[in-house]
């Protein structure tokens, strides 16, 4: 498996979200030729359902949540852009959860 490369600390620190990341992810993929549809077919990922999990919007017209990428797939999809957005992201968000456990704990000494 070859490795992905790390995007900025800035980028990833713009991501709000987990779809935030997915979509910084595949748009800094390494090759711009890649497509949805070769995406859904090295994920194994019916083209409808990687679509909604592409999408900026977290819901739908009607209000329905849209699916988030499953985690089972995150490093097959960091391996086809070339990128470890999602990764970075992740990390950076237990390291927050971490820190903000480390200040209560200082809290209540």
């Amino acid at each position: 498996m070859k490795q992905g490369r790390f995007l900025s600390r800035d980028q990833v620190a713009a991501c709000n979200t987990f779809r935030d990341a997915v979509l910084l992810a595949w748009n800094n993929r390494s090759k711009r030729g890649m497509t949805k549809s070769m995406l859904a077919a090295e994920l194994d990922i019916k083209m409808p359902n990687l679509s909604n999990m592409l999408n900026p919007q977290a819901v739908d017209r009607h209000g329905k949540p849209r699916q988030d990428l499953p985690a089972r797939y995150i490093a097959a999809f960091e391996n086809f852009v070339g990128n470890k957005a999602i990764t970075q992201y992740l990390t950076r968000m237990a390291m927050l959860t971490l820190m903000e456990e480390v200040i209560q704990r200082q809290e209540t000494l």
